[in-house]
């Protein structure tokens, strides 16, 4: 069933049994006759801001849209979650729609739900890379050691803390778990101090990824964030890596889109995430 729901609304995002994200006891199915026509899966977590959210994720076969089923799916979900909710301030339901999905879009604005921020995911062939722009004066790129890995932790806490776009803090042995690859990170220091930092992580034998890219308040509005962006690209050039992605927040006030496209990226999915405050679910 999930494989026909990608079939007609494209690459996007829903839990499965090849997504080990969501928690396997939150899942439902719904069903006629017998025969499964829908499921949803239910994630919680804690923001840097204090909002706790309750993702609502799934989808209804596509033989069976437009029957009502997807309300029925999305009510149960919130009731469960209004269950599980602890009653204090700041809890949101969350939804996704991507573009290809006009129709899950339209459920989450008809139930009450309202866009809060957009995730871009783009893609880039390293080879068509801008060339590495000049870093700012007095700023030099040194190779990744593993001392240098509590600095790095701290630089991308502060540079994403407060931002208000779903930033979960990562505490520091999570992060050190989840280092790889780190030859093809691309970190920028000030004396003894990090001034930015791009990670990569390989994602296979070819495709390269890059889950952080932070500069730290005092260094914006220099060039750096380009200057990193375009060495991390030389990097994977270097290690003939062919394919890089990388993601972003649209309503990001430093227009992040912008500066990936100006070092060679091109937008290839957007992500709209949708809320609602918990204290309005369907009970």
């Amino acid at each position: 069933m999930r494989q026909a729901a990608l079939a007609v609304d494209g690459a996007v995002w829903l839990p499965g049994p090849d997504v080990g994200v969501t928690p396997a006891e939150t899942f439902v199915v719904a069903e006629d006759a017998g025969e499964i026509i829908a499921f949803g899966g239910l994630d919680r977590w804690t923001e840097d801001d204090g909002t706790e959210l309750f993702l609502i994720t799934g989808c209804v076969h596509p033989e069976h849209r437009g029957r009502g089923h997807g309300s029925a799916l999305l009510a149960h979900q919130e009731a469960r979650a209004a269950a599980a909710g602890s009653g204090l301030p700041h809890q949101q339901l969350g939804g996704n729609a991507d573009d290809s999905q006009p129709g899950s879009r339209r459920l989450l604005l008809d139930h009450g739900y309202r866009l809060a921020f957009t995730v871009v995911e783009l893609r880039c062939l390293p080879a068509d890379g801008t060339a590495p722009t000049a870093l700012p004066a007095g700023l030099r790129i040194r190779p990744v050691l593993a001392e240098h890995q509590p600095k790095i932790h701290a630089a991308i806490v502060e540079c994403f803390t407060g931002s208000h776009h779903g930033f979960r803090p990562v505490d520091y042995d999570t992060h050190l778990a989840e280092v790889r690859d780190t030859e093809l990170w691309t970190v920028a220091w000030d004396g003894d101090e990090i001034a930015g930092v791009v990670t990569a992580e390989r994602r296979g034998s070819r495709a390269v990824d890059s889950p952080w890219v932070a500069v730290r308040p005092a260094y914006r509005r220099q060039g750096l964030a380009l200057a990193l962006v375009t060495r991390s690209l030389a990097a994977m050039r270097e290690y003939r890596l062919t394919y890089a992605s990388i993601r972003t927040v649209a309503e990001n006030p430093h227009r992040t889109v912008d500066l990936y496209e100006r070092a060679g990226y091109q937008v290839t999915q957007r992500m709209p995430r949708y809320r609602k405050p918990l204290s309005a679910a369907t009970v």
